[in-house]
């Protein structure tokens, strides 16, 4: 695997500010003790790089956007052990500070000062990176490339679950058909519990069907609380995740949690305030927790998806060249909803 020849230039792609993203030349890392220099094969626009290039989201700018990838190593520092030159790996989208508390106890998932690639730190929307050794997970074959842009949505979806405790048998009403609501009403399947998904795009929920989501609501034709009402059978869901503040306001999601229910709330990709009546949550004697990390679940996600017990491929609405990046986020703020998921491949010109 050899860099592109240049004296050490890579190209980048980096937003500026509100509409204005750039395609740069930048002078080539050097590679620390503890660092692992990775040439990006595929990465993939979040909803937070179309928030930080609509101006709608806070960043360290300029910043080079994207924070899911999948690369090969191609040169590792003299401390790292867990991985080889060669070796395919997907990255964390997240690092620890290394200096809070929690940091130095070993419990880096709990950062205080957490940093996020593409957000706080440059992310992967370019052919080269170096990054610390700790962040990098090593793919087995069988997974694609495509299908790794996915992790980070399976391993939030594992903590959530996790974090409600769910049981089998027991019912999760989740609002928001975004990808990691799709992909949460699969994790909750693959534990035996019964997801209720709720949206009001019917083209998402049919996604979520064609994957094996069989309770679905759309909010357009149906009262999402009568339907949940009428599928539980008139009990109500045991546990509820709320994923999107434009579906059913936040207030009336507590509804859908029968009393000494479970509940998260997480919409970490938005800086949209969230107002509610907590009356309903001391009535219900509802457990409430705010929901917005992946915890140390990325290997378990990267089993999961390995083992085909999550389908994700049917959420990539398309996916481009690297050239065309900049094109595509200029389309995506004009038509949010015409997209999920949009992978960059960097081997495509």
């Amino acid at each position: 695997m050899t860099e592109p020849k240049g004296d050490g230039v890579l190209k980048a792609w980096r937003i500026y500010g509100a509409n204005d993203i750039r395609l740069d030349e930048l002078p080539s890392q050097p590679v620390g003790p503890d660092c692992v220099k990775i040439k990006v094969l595929k990465t993939a626009i979040t909803h937070s790089d179309n928030l930080i290039y609509e101006g709608k989201r806070t960043a360290k700018l300029p910043i080079i956007p994207g924070r899911h990838c999948v690369a090969m190593v191609s040169e590792v520092g003299e401390n790292v052990k867990n991985v080889v030159r060669g070796n395919k790996v997907a990255l964390s989208p997240y690092r620890g500070c290394g200096n809070c508390i929690e940091c130095n106890q070993g419990r880096s998932e709990n950062c205080e000062s957490k940093l996020e690639y593409g957000l706080s730190e440059d992310g992967f929307m370019t052919d080269f990176a170096v990054v610390n050794s700790g962040d990098v997970y090593k793919l087995p074959e069988r997974i694609d490339d495509s299908e790794a842009m996915f992790l980070e949505h399976i391993a939030t979806a594992i903590s959530i679950i996790g974090k409600l405790e769910l049981e089998k048998g027991e019912h999760i009403a989740i609002i928001g058909a975004s990808v990691t609501g799709i992909i949460l009403a699969q994790v909750a399947m693959y534990y035996q519990a019964v997801p209720i998904l709720i949206d009001v795009r019917r083209d998402r929920l049919d996604i979520a069907s064609s994957l094996g989501i069989y309770y679905t609501v759309d909010t357009t034709v149906s009262d999402a609380y009568k339907k949940v009402f009428s599928l539980t059978g008139g009990r109500i869901a045991e546990t509820c995740a709320y994923m999107a503040p434009g579906i059913i306001p936040l207030t009336r999601a507590f509804e859908f949690c029968r009393k000494r229910g479970r509940m998260t709330v997480g919409i970490s990709d938005s800086e949209q305030e969230l107002n509610a009546d907590f009356r309903a949550v001391v009535n219900r004697q509802l457990v409430v927790y705010g929901e917005s990390s992946m915890g140390k679940n990325m290997r378990s996600a990267i089993n999961m998806l390995a083992n085909k017990s999550v389908g994700v491929l049917p959420l990539i609405s398309r996916e481009i060249s690297f050239s065309q990046m900049g094109t595509v986020l200029e389309d995506m703020a004009k038509i949010p909803e015409k997209y999920l998921k949009v992978v960059v491949d960097l081997s495509k010109t």
